[in-house]
């Protein structure tokens, strides 16, 4: 059983590497930041360490194959709005939805839209001669499908727009993800390569997209079956543009599947580190909150997401 669990994990690991050469063509430094923002209450509160243990409408950001939940006795839909309130005045908002057709199928839609307002416009020293407001927007579809009976991928492809005061640029992406149930009972392993693809110029430059991938495990540990359970959840991220990693933890209790308590850290940050959260859950309705302080004085971010679940 060891060696099996350890060909599995190698094997997931080439095939996310493989694709490290697509994401070496988009050297330097990256554009359209939102793509590495949180989007869900849970993952924020536990510092984005989501790879694995990712489920629903959420999962189009952290790792596509976590849409597909699983058997189902018939098609389950899950809904997700969330808003996340950022540092200088950026807003965030996503919703997404997710349909799983049976034990082997899934597909999810995802809009996120983001704002920074009331940025000054300047000729020459001096007042501001008015404001604007600097926009970005992604679309995207995602399709999972059960490989094996312990493994499930999923692919997303995304259309980006961003418009900074009379300049526009357009794009596409491509997120590649896999989740792996191992032979250990509460383990399981989760990777993706996302923030594949290009833009077109604005103005004079172009973005690259901030290309990534995420590789790590979770390992969720039963109280009192079913009353209590406790989830440790690890990410390595690494940023190909940036040549940067980070090692993301993040940790949740959950308590008669109503209340549940989360923390994180994100290490090999200067400006991240500590996240908390909490999470409230009633018959199929599902809320969430985040709670990230960001160095330099840059304030508080805070995070806000319901699900609800068909």
């Amino acid at each position: 059983m060891s060696q099996h669990f350890l060909r599995r994990t190698f094997l997931m690991t080439v095939a996310l590497l493989a694709l490290h050469g697509i994401s070496r063509a988009q050297a330097g430094s990256s554009g359209l930041a939102f793509l590495k923002l949180g989007v869900s209450g849970r993952g924020t509160a536990m510092a984005d360490a989501m790879s694995a243990t990712v489920s629903g409408p959420s999962a189009m950001y952290y790792n596509p194959a976590g849409i597909l939940e699983g058997a189902v006795a018939t098609p389950a839909t899950n809904v997700m709005f969330s808003h996340k309130q950022w540092i200088q005045d950026t807003q965030l908002q996503f919703l997404g939805a997710s349909l799983t057709f049976d034990e082997k199928n899934a597909a999810g839609i995802a809009l996120t839209t983001t704002s920074v307002s009331d940025i000054e416009i300047r000729d020459v020293p001096g007042a501001p001669v008015g404001t604007f407001t600097a926009r970005n927007f992604l679309l995207g579809g995602t399709y999972a499908r059960l490989i094996t009976q312990d493994v499930k991928a999923a692919v997303t492809l995304k259309y980006l727009y961003e418009k900074i005061y009379i300049d526009e640029a357009s794009g596409y992406g491509i997120d590649l993800g896999a989740q792996w149930q191992t032979p250990m009972h509460g383990l399981a392993v989760g990777g993706t390569i996302a923030n594949l693809g290009s833009m077109t110029t604005l103005r004079t430059q172009k973005s690259s997209l901030p290309s990534l991938m995420r590789l790590g495990p979770a390992y969720t540990l039963e109280f009192f079956e079913p009353l209590a359970r406790l989830t440790v959840a690890a990410d390595g991220l690494y940023l190909f543009p940036e040549k940067r990693s980070y090692l993301n933890l993040g940790g949740e209790f959950v308590y008669g599947e109503m209340v549940a308590g989360r923390l994180g850290y994100q290490f090999g940050s200067t400006g991240r580190g500590f996240t908390a959260g909490i999470g409230l859950r009633y018959t199929f309705m599902e809320l969430d909150y985040a709670y990230a302080p960001i160095a330099y004085d840059l304030g508080n971010t805070h995070t806000l997401s319901l699900a609800l679940h068909f």
